[in-house]
């Protein structure tokens, strides 16, 4: 008896603390892509499972790939190991509204995040065409 009591502690305390990995979902309200339109760059932002977001900023002379952990605070998700001040995104109101991070990914002013991803076509020589995409990306435009 005291070993099946045992295992069953065992067994809660390990649940308890998550040691076998198991997910932490962003909120409904926040799936999917969201971009940032930026001069001469696009980003793009998805809050993913495991509280890992992915950041794609994309420009056609430098692209950066990165993931971010993500926390909740109340009603908005937390960017705590992007940057200080700390990105805090909400939903933004109306129809077609993305996410208002304030203070910013990149600056402490309030940044309006659009639904959906972007990808940038790069033609030769010229600073890119931006498209809707659902996975962003830097296209080459010459093929």
């Amino acid at each position: 008896m005291r070993r099946a009591l045992a295992a069953a502690l065992m067994l809660a305390v390990l649940g308890g603390c998550n040691l076998f990995g198991g997910t932490s979902s962003p909120p409904a309200n926040f799936s999917g892509w969201y971009h940032l339109d930026r001069s001469g760059r696009v980003t793009s932002l998805a809050f993913g499972d495991y509280n890992l977001a992915e950041v794609r900023d994309l420009g056609c002379d430098q692209v950066f790939n990165a993931e971010a952990q993500w926390s909740t605070d109340g009603d908005a998700i937390l960017l705590p190991t992007w940057a200080y001040p700390v990105p805090r995104f909400s939903q933004a109101s109306g129809a077609d509204a993305g996410l208002v991070a304030n203070p910013g990914m990149y600056s402490a002013a309030e940044e309006d995040w659009l639904p959906g991803a972007r990808c940038l076509i790069c033609p030769q020589g010229d600073a890119g065409v931006v498209v809707a995409c659902d996975t962003p990306a830097v296209l080459d435009g010459g093929t």
